[in-house]
């Protein structure tokens, strides 16, 4: 079987008749074929994008009750597109049904959402203001591989309720899942044109669609260096652009703080889908006081996580995306070890030689760690995790700020007044106080986004809708 593009409503390959392999992280085997698109095939999905526009009036579909109905749908098909992503991204099916679930509640939170228009009271009594909100036109996202479906879903369904038509470029390595769930699209009506996808490179399909003059707006996740270059790009037609871009959320553990709910948090927001998520914990900092009693119960809880094909039932922790991948974070631990830190655990390969096949690597622990190595300074996209004592509140909120990154942070303690103070003076675009992320990885009616080098711009919520539009300011004389 081979995987094709969706472009028009109609399932189609490229027009160059190029394919390639989509492989199994866990094992390295095919998954399947998939079609590789090109500028060519990517401009003429942009083309039935602005045709759409045109000829469906999309103000007038019914698109709350198509993603009604795409949601039911996907519901329907939970454990058909888990099991694809969990086969071509590597994460445990676990994950990947808690994913399709979110797809699924993102589809059906569009669907009864509308952008905010308003009627203003202004100084000259002989006129009415009103403000409205339209749709901004044709949208191109861009979707990385550790989340292809949460994070394509809610480009997706907020373009369409702001009743935009939206061509999407799915990661060349996570295409499957994406392509699988269109089905439910077509299934549940939607008018040929809105959504479009087009698989290739970043290169090729990437940059047309940034820079075609007929998208408006260009939607991206990924890394803070592609984010630039996108807006590099955007910048030449001023192009509307949400990037949503790296993280190194820290996680700061107060002498007060409930350890064993913390430990969990940290263990959770670190290892789920193999530390691979822009949200995920990437630097603890840990009050002096219970830094030695927090490590050894993290330790302890780290040593149970079982690795290995996200498949299996009693696997909790899948493989790295790709060998490549693996081969970043090894880099990003072994400087960091060399330069006097000390391992705790893991930063190694597995020694079953049932997983030698596949881009594993064991969850790690790295303590006595300099604030300058790698493991800190930068993004770690992987199973690793830095422990860091500090002498209180104010030294950890000023390291946790060194960042480039402002994405998330997280503050366990049971005191009022530093929470309060940690949120306030914490540069990251969401703070938690006590808690995590939720199951699907995120809680939909509030905004994601991030302050400095992690980026640009809002997901979800009313701000998430509200990205995908224009705004209008209407002045009516008597």
């Amino acid at each position: 079987m081979v995987f094709n593009q969706f472009i028009n409503g109609e399932f189609v390959p490229s027009s160059s008749g190029d394919e390639y392999e989509v492989t199994n992280p866990a094992n390295g085997k095919v998954v399947d074929r998939v079609t590789r698109g090109n500028v060519e095939d990517t401009r003429a999905a942009i083309d039935f994008a602005s045709d759409a526009l045109k000829r469906e009036k999309i103000a007038k579909t019914n698109i709350s009750k198509i993603l009604q109905v795409v949601s039911g749908l996907i519901r329907d098909h939970e454990t058909e597109l888990a099991t694809l992503m969990t086969l071509e991204q590597g994460k445990t099916l676990l994950e990947s049904r808690g994913e399709i679930r979110f797809f699924a509640h993102t589809m059906e939170y569009y669907a009864g959402l509308k952008a905010r228009g308003s009627q203003v009271q202004i100084s000259d009594a002989t006129k009415l203001a009103v403000v409205e909100k339209e749709p901004v036109g044709v949208v191109g996202a861009i979707v990385p591989w550790n989340n292809p479906i949460l994070l394509m879903g809610a480009k997706v369904a907020a373009s369409l309720a702001a009743g935009n038509a939206i061509v999407v470029k799915p990661a060349s390595t996570t295409p499957l899942s994406t392509l699988k769930s269109m089905e439910l699209f077509k299934e549940a009506g939607l008018p040929k044109g809105l959504l479009n996808v087009v698989i290739g490179s970043g290169q090729t399909v990437g940059e047309e669609l940034v820079k075609n003059p007929k998208t408006r707006k260009v939607s991206f996740t990924g890394e803070t260096a592609t984010g630039k270059r996108i807006m590099e790009l955007a910048s030449a037609q001023l192009k509307r652009v949400t990037l949503e871009l790296g993280g190194s959320n820290p996680l700061i553990v107060c002498d007060d703080a409930d350890l064993d709910a913390a430990v969990n948090a940290t263990l959770n927001g670190r290892f789920r889908n193999a530390g691979q998520g822009c949200m995920c914990v990437k630097r603890t900092y840990v009050f002096e006081s219970v830094a030695d009693k927090f490590t050894s119960k993290l330790k302890e809880k780290a040593l149970e996580i079982k690795v290995g094909d996200g498949m299996k039932s009693d696997t909790t922790m899948g493989p790295v995306h790709s060998r490549s991948q693996r081969k970043k974070v090894e880099e990003q631990v072994n400087e960091t070890v060399s330069g006097g830190a000390t391992l705790l655990l893991g930063g190694e390969e597995p020694r079953d030689p049932g997983l030698k096949d596949g881009s594993f690597y064991m969850p790690t622990l790295v303590t006595d760690v300099d604030e300058n190595s790698k493991l800190v300074a930068e993004e770690c996209f992987g199973p690793a995790l830095p422990i860091i004592t500090v002498t209180g509140l104010g030294q950890a909120i000023e390291e946790a700020n060194s960042s480039i990154y402002g994405l998330g942070a997280s503050i366990w303690t049971k005191d009022l007044g530093t929470a309060k103070r940690a949120a306030s003076e914490l540069e990251a675009g969401t703070v938690l106080v006590n808690s995590m992320y939720g199951a699907g990885g995120w809680e939909i009616e509030v905004p994601m986004g991030g302050y400095k080098q992690s980026g640009i711009g809002r997901e979800y919520g009313i701000e998430g809708l509200e990205s995908y539009t224009e705004t209008k300011t209407i002045i009516f004389g008597y």
